[in-house]
């Protein structure tokens, strides 16, 4: 059973830590609202049927905006699992974490956008260039995981003890998301549909080719515990 942590780190001595820190719990409440509004706008970009056209003829001339929608809700409800697993095994929050935090939640209220594009151009002539923009920012939304750990390699002592062996692995595993997403990329400059199977496929495997996030994050307790 994992263990369970304070929220707030104990208050250190006079002198012992000059850098002021923040809990974690601060941080996740302002990213849940960023991904819940990211996720609610996507579905703005697709248009129900009109009322002189039927329903069925309507909603497949939808189909890139639905397809775009389906595999960005999916990316940005993974990037919020995987970030509140990761910020489980964080005990507090420094400067450098806060403002790599904000970047990411920059890229990922971003989103709406290269998804409305891909939506909005699937199937045209500038296709290609569509997809190349949708993927290089899923790509740079994705990066920001890999920064994390980076960070959290470097600062173990913002992570709970128990949970600092495996940052490194986890810092090498999160390269599959922006390497993932960079080869859409170039695969769109032939295939834009392809691309979009291919971001779909990366998506995938983070829900069910790997073991359950909470399975990977949880910290495991002490003997005796």
């Amino acid at each position: 059973m994992a263990a369970d942590f304070p929220t707030d780190p104990p208050a250190a001595a006079p002198g012992e830590d000059d850098e002021q820190h923040i809990s974690p719990d601060r941080l996740r409440a302002l990213s849940d609202g960023v991904f819940a509004i990211a996720a609610t706008l996507l579905i703005l970009e697709v248009k129900p049927p009109a009322a002189d056209e039927g329903v069925w003829s309507g909603l497949r001339h939808e189909w890139p905006a639905l397809d775009a929608y389906a595999v960005s809700f999916l990316i940005i409800g993974i990037a919020w699992i995987h970030h509140h697993n990761l910020f489980h095994q964080v005990r507090k929050v420094d400067r450098g974490l806060l403002f790599l935090n904000l970047g990411m939640l920059a890229t990922i209220s971003f989103l709406p956008l290269p998804a409305a594009t891909l939506g909005n151009h699937l199937g045209r002539g500038d296709a290609p260039a569509a997809a190349v923009f949708y993927s290089m920012s899923m790509a740079a939304a994705s990066l920001w995981f890999t920064l994390f750990w980076h960070h959290l390699c470097r600062r173990p002592a913002l992570m709970h003890p128990r949970a600092r062996d495996g940052a490194r692995r986890a810092r090498a595993r999160s390269l599959l998301g922006p390497v993932g997403y960079a080869v859409a990329a170039l695969v769109a400059l032939l295939s834009p549909v392809g691309s979009l199977v291919l971001s779909a496929a990366i998506v995938l495997y983070f829900i069910v080719g790997r073991r359950a996030p909470a399975t990977r994050t949880r910290i495991p307790a002490a003997s005796g515990e």
